[in-house]
């Protein structure tokens, strides 16, 4: 019997690993630094990983971990509550409908097809946020913002293949 408790919470910590890992990296996202400069515009942490995760293990990645990352992130920056969620909402549908085109891919195409797809996410939360302010926000901070987080993907990428490496194992998970 203990057995099979054991066994039943390492499989659920297993699964669990990509979104804790997702929230660990938003958090640290956050910590607030001493250049001005990197206080407002951050690349999209949240993004990225919602990427990684539903290109490499989509089937421990869900939508589910989607909507926790966006409302962890809605609930500590500074964007009306629920502009995160929609945006990553946003990539989670583009990329299980265009995901097909990305899977085992060389790692530049990977980081095209990212850049392409954040750029429909971004766009989308740039125009919810200009919305809800009524009034169009300046476009050349959201775009500043989008090239920063295509210029930080390959190092986020790069934390979670290695997460995906050492602590994700294949043959534990149904």
């Amino acid at each position: 019997m203990e057995d099979e408790v054991t066994e039943s919470l390492k499989t659920t910590v297993q699964r669990m690993i990509p979104l804790l890992f997702s929230v660990f990296l938003v958090l640290l996202s956050y910590v607030p630094l001493d250049f001005a400069l990197f206080n407002n515009i951050r690349p999209a942490v949240g993004m990225v990983c919602v990427y990684y995760w539903m290109i490499h293990r989509p089937d421990i990645f869900n939508l589910i971990s989607v909507y926790l990352l966006g409302m962890i992130e809605d609930i500590i920056s500074a964007v009306p509550m629920g502009t995160n969620i929609f945006t990553l909402l946003v990539m989670y549908i583009l990329l299980n409908n265009l995901g097909r085109f990305f899977y085992g891919k060389p790692f530049v195409i990977t980081w095209y097809g990212f850049a392409a797809l954040s750029f429909v996410s971004f766009f989308s939360k740039w125009l919810m946020v200009s919305i809800y302010y009524g009034q169009f926000l300046p476009g050349p901070a959201a775009f500043f913002s989008f090239l920063v987080t295509i210029a930080a993907y390959p190092v986020l990428s790069l934390m979670n293949a290695f997460v995906q490496s050492y602590l994700v194992q294949d043959e534990e998970l149904p």
